[in-house]
């Protein structure tokens, strides 16, 4: 496995009145590769669970964390290794934008690794280009004129210039309208699919990860409570609905259908997956309720 998280258990204020502990045993692997989903309700422990994958923070007394053949609970562990291996885009860019242009911001992480200047300039263009920003006209802009989205994507090419081989994303959509949103997922999905990259993400928009994860990790109370495919997490809908999390709208539809005797499946997800599938079951029904009239006229009624 890529990366393994073992027992692993965080509390913040530990031995003052705030004491708050929000994970709490937490097992899970993530397979080179994959594109993993991480969701639950709010305060689950996602947020601070991902910046184990970097170095953020390390095992302090209970549980592990190895990355990619580095233990981070063992002292002296190459935290600066692990952190060219794993990069993180934070939910909000502001937090990790702080040159005055692209091209200065995106190039950060490259210098003070020791790449050349030309090497440095090389991965800042193929960085940007990657996004879907044109380094002729993205590079010498400043932070400060760029549009929510595009801060987005300068943080994550600023994240790329490292040329890691785990990309982690918290919450990545948060706060962008639906055309930044859509562009947002699409970068990423290309990104995994281009680049071979390792992506984990955390999102609160259960569409978005049924979209695009592989596998799916839900957490709540600081543990891991459900992993598998999204069709195996969200037709779980009595978990998700325990834990607070709720339901997609396509099964929640189709869960109500169900509920009124039509026989549909609950591992439709997507929109136009669902739609079919309400079309096949509709037309299932009707063809057994003609069937009996057919019957009857050929019995002799007429």
């Amino acid at each position: 496995m890529l990366i393994t998280v073992e027992d692993l258990e965080h509390t913040y204020m530990e031995g003052t009145p705030f004491e708050t502990r929000v994970l709490n045993g937490v097992n899970l692997e993530v397979e080179e590769g994959e594109m993993l989903g991480l969701i639950g309700p709010s305060q689950s422990g996602k947020s601070t669970l991902v910046q184990y994958f970097n170095g953020l923070f390390v095992p302090r007394g209970e549980g592990r964390v190895v990355v990619d053949g580095i233990d981070t609970s063992r002292r002296g562990a190459d935290l600066k290794a692990l952190r060219q291996k794993v990069g993180l885009v934070f939910q909000y860019p502001e937090h990790q934008l702080f040159k005055g242009t692209v091209g200065e911001d995106v190039g950060f992480g490259p210098r003070c690794l020791g790449v050349s200047v030309a090497e440095t300039g090389e991965r800042v263009n193929r960085a940007l280009a990657a996004v879907g920003l044109d380094p002729e006209i993205f590079r010498d802009r400043y932070i400060f004129a760029l549009s929510g989205g595009q801060k987005r994507r300068a943080a994550i090419a600023g994240v790329l210039a490292m040329n890691p081989r785990v990309m982690v994303f918290d919450d990545p959509t948060a706060g962008l309208d639906p055309r930044g949103r859509l562009e947002i997922l699409d970068t990423i999905a290309r990104l995994h699919r281009e680049q071979g990259l390792t992506v984990v993400f955390v999102s609160n928009s259960l569409e978005d990860v049924a979209r695009l994860a592989d596998r799916v990790a839900v957490l709540a109370e600081g543990r891991v409570v459900k992993l598998g495919s999204p069709v195996d997490v969200f037709s779980d809908v009595e978990t998700l609905g325990r834990i607070g999390v709720g339901t997609l709208q396509t099964v929640d539809v189709l869960g109500r259908l169900r509920r009124k005797g039509w026989e549909v499946r609950l591992t439709a997800l997507g929109v136009e997956e669902a739609a079919r599938e309400i079309l096949r079951a509709y037309r299932a029904r009707m063809a057994g309720q003609a069937s009996p009239a057919v019957g009857g006229c050929t019995g002799g009624a007429l």
